[in-house]
C-alpha cells in the first residue's frame, strides 16, 4: 500500500481568511456606497433608467418655470434633481445585521422613487455597468483576502 502524506499547515491560515471573508460586513458595505454613488450620478445628474435610456424628457414649459424660480439648469434630460432632497436621502439602508440596500428613509422620497418608476419603468435597479463593479470589487476583495 502506498502512503501519501501532505502538508496541510497552510489550511490553518486559509481557515482564518474563510472566518473574515464570512464576516466580510466591510465587503457589503463597499459594495452598497459604491453602488449608491453610481446610481445617485446615473439618476439624478444624467437622468438615465437602469437600462440606459433617458428616464424621460421635461416639457419646454417646465424648463422655463424650473430657470424663472431659479433652480439649475439640467437639460432636458428628467433627472430627478430639485431641490437635491431626493439625491442627499438615497442612501445605504441596513436591512439585517448582514444585508445593505439602496433606497430613501424618507418616506415622501420614497413615494417619489414610486411614483417615478411608475410613469417612466426602471430606475432603480442596478444597470449591467454597475453590476459590472460590483463583480468587480468581491473579485478584488477575494484577491486581496486571500493573497
Amino acid at each position: 500500500m502506498n502512503q501519501m502524506t501532505y502538508d496541510i499547515s497552510a489550511l490553518g491560515d486559509l481557515e482564518g481568511k474563510m472566518l473574515s471573508l464570512e464576516q466580510a460586513d466591510t465587503l457589503l458595505k463597499l459594495i452598497a456606497d459604491q453602488t449608491r454613488r453610481l446610481t445617485a450620478i446615473r439618476i439624478h445628474e444624467y437622468g438615465q433608467k437602469s437600462d440606459g435610456s433617458a428616464i424621460g424628457l421635461y416639457s419646454d414649459n417646465y424648463l422655463k418655470w424650473r430657470r424663472n424660480n431659479g433652480y439649475q439648469s439640467t437639460g432636458s434630460n428628467i433627472v430627478l434633481f430639485l431641490t437635491g432632497q431626493m439625491q442627499r436621502d438615497w442612501k445605504v439602508i441596513a436591512i439585517s445585521d448582514r444585508e445593505y440596500g439602496l433606497g430613501y428613509d424618507n418616506e415622501f422620497n420614497a413615494d417619489k422613487a414610486d411614483w417615478a418608476e411608475e410613469r417612466f419603468g426602471e430606475i432603480f435597479k442596478l444597470t449591467e455597468s454597475e453590476y459590472e463593479v460590483v463583480k468587480q470589487i468581491i473579485n478584488d476583495y477575494i484577491k486581496t483576502t486571500f493573497e
